[in-house]
C-alpha cells in the first residue's frame, strides 16, 4: 500500500503547538514555511529559553495532515550554533599533523 509522506510546501498554512509536560508553552501559525527543517528552526528560535523534552503538534491545514513529534531542547552552552571556538593544537604536535581525539577538542 502506498504511504503518503507528510510534506510542507511554501504557502501551506501550518499550525504548530509546543507542549512541555502537557502544558502548552508556544503556538505558531505561518504560511511562509517551506519544509519541516525550517519549521523546527523557527520553533527552536522562538523557544530558545526552554530546555528539556517538548512535544510538537504540527497540523498542515492545506494538505490535511497532522502529526506529533518529540524535540529535545538543550541549554545554550551545549549548542553548536553561533558560538564555535577555534581549536588550538597542543604545542607538542606542531609540525606533526594528526587528527585530534574528541577529548582534545573541549
Amino acid at each position: 500500500m502506498y504511504k503518503k509522506t507528510k510534506t510542507i510546501t511554501f504557502g501551506d498554512k501550518i499550525f504548530a503547538r509546543v507542549t512541555l509536560n502537557g502544558r502548552t508553552i508556544y503556538n505558531y501559525v505561518s504560511e511562509k514555511i517551506a519544509n519541516m527543517s525550517q519549521l523546527i528552526s523557527e520553533l527552536r528560535l522562538a523557544i530558545r529559553d526552554v530546555h528539556g523534552l517538548v512535544m510538537i503538534h504540527i497540523r498542515n491545514y492545506h494538505q490535511g495532515w497532522g502529526e506529533e513529534r518529540p524535540l529535545m531542547l538543550y541549554a545554550p552552552k551545549f549548542s553548536t550554533f553561533g558560538n564555535q571556538q577555534k581549536l588550538e593544537v597542543p604545542s607538542n604536535t606542531i609540525g606533526n599533523e594528526r587528527m585530534l581525539f574528541p577529548w582534545e577538542t573541549h
